[in-house]
């Protein structure tokens, strides 16, 4: 697979993931001024909703969908067919879509399911997820607290399947960067066919570690990195979109299509939208 190993792919999850923010709603308008300015300032991708979880995101994905022209358009979908043929549905009109399917990989309180089911789930929904679309990425959900052969198990099945980015995610922002880079160590020197899809990581703020994990990951083979604009999010919130920016570019080795002069205007129409400001 052809890729710069050296570019640093942004995925912006301000709109999905910022929705879960206590308080925070955002209107098909606003979310429609959020992605012109995300493709402006030259977003990777742009998660826009869940749109097997409400007639409302649905409409957000589908009409962003139409509008947005160079950036990815995204949603995301649990492993359930039906929430992937409905997510497909929604991204129909984008020039480019991807559609984002997660599987819960830790186990320990799942004992009704066994591993064997979790892989054949992951299997049938990464098939089904690719074959309504080129672009597939897949989440290892609570990646840092399941069992490592398993986990290491399930992103080579996502892979086999279809999977073209794989997401760690430290869902829960309770891993520390030593922690969430023997991780990803693990992952790239064990999972075989590591080297055919892009990874990822998503990370939570519940430590304040999001960014430190984020860019951590950058050195482990890493080159999608998940973020919102002013840390929005479940939670304490997700990595905050400028201040990963600021700090890949600190580094000098690696490539970022990103407009950093619209970073402010960015930030100051996610505080006027939500009422939330950028972390300090």
């Amino acid at each position: 697979m052809s890729q710069n190993h050296n570019k640093v792919i942004i995925f912006d999850t301000t709109m999905r993931d910022g929705e879960l923010t206590p308080g925070v709603k955002m209107n098909l308008q606003a979310k429609i001024t959020i992605s012109q300015l995300l493709e402006e300032m030259g977003v990777d991708i742009i998660e826009v909703g869940y749109p097997a979880s409400s007639q409302k995101d649905f409409d957000e994905v589908f009409n962003i969908s139409r509008i947005v022209k160079n950036s990815i358009i995204c949603g995301l979908a649990s492993s359930n067919l039906n929430e992937i043929i409905t997510l497909a549905e929604a991204i129909k009109p984008a020039i480019r879509g991807r559609i984002h399917t997660y599987t819960p990989v830790n186990l320990k309180n799942q004992s009704k399911l066994s591993k064997e089911e979790v892989l054949a789930t992951i299997k049938d929904s990464v098939s089904l997820a690719r074959n309504s679309c080129d672009d597939v990425e897949w989440s290892a959900f609570d990646a840092p607290r399941s069992e490592p052969d398993f986990l290491c198990k399930s992103i080579e099945t996502a892979i086999k399947s279809g999977a073209t980015t794989v997401s760690i995610p430290d869902s829960l922002g309770l891993a520390s960067p030593q922690e969430f880079s023997q991780l990803l160590q693990m992952i790239f020197n064990r999972v075989p066919n590591i080297n055919e899809a892009v990874v990822s990581v998503h990370c939570h703020d519940d430590l304040g570690m999001a960014v430190d994990n984020s860019l951590i990951a950058l050195s482990c083979g890493v080159r999608q990195i998940e973020c919102a604009i002013n840390g929005l999010g479940a939670r304490k919130g997700n990595a905050d979109f400028s201040q990963v920016v600021t700090e890949v570019l600190k580094q000098g080795n690696y490539q970022l299509e990103i407009n950093t002069s619209l970073m402010n205007k960015a930030a100051e129409l996610i505080f006027q939208i939500t009422g939330i400001r950028k972390a300090k």
